[in-house]
C-alpha cells in the first residue's frame, strides 16, 4: 500500500459504531497499526488500524480521491 492510499483518510469525517456523533479521522501509525479519531469535546481515541475500517467499525464518508 503506498503513502497516498493511507493518508487520503486523514482529515475525513467517520461514522463510529456505537456512537451518536461524527468524528475526524486524525492520524494514522501503520507501524503500530492504530488509526486515531476525533471525537466531538476533543476526545481522542485510537482504533486497530486495518481491522476498524474492515469489520465496519468505522465508517468513512469519504469527500475526496
Amino acid at each position: 500500500m503506498s503513502w497516498n492510499n493511507i493518508t487520503y483518510l486523514i482529515g475525513e469525517r467517520v461514522k463510529i459504531e456505537g456512537e451518536k456523533k461524527i468524528g475526524v479521522i486524525t492520524r494514522i501509525d501503520v507501524n503500530k497499526g492504530v488509526i486515531f479519531v476525533l471525537h466531538k469535546r476533543m476526545r481522542e481515541q485510537a482504533y486497530p488500524y486495518p481491522e476498524a475500517l474492515d469489520s465496519g467499525l468505522l465508517k468513512p464518508e469519504v469527500t475526496k480521491r
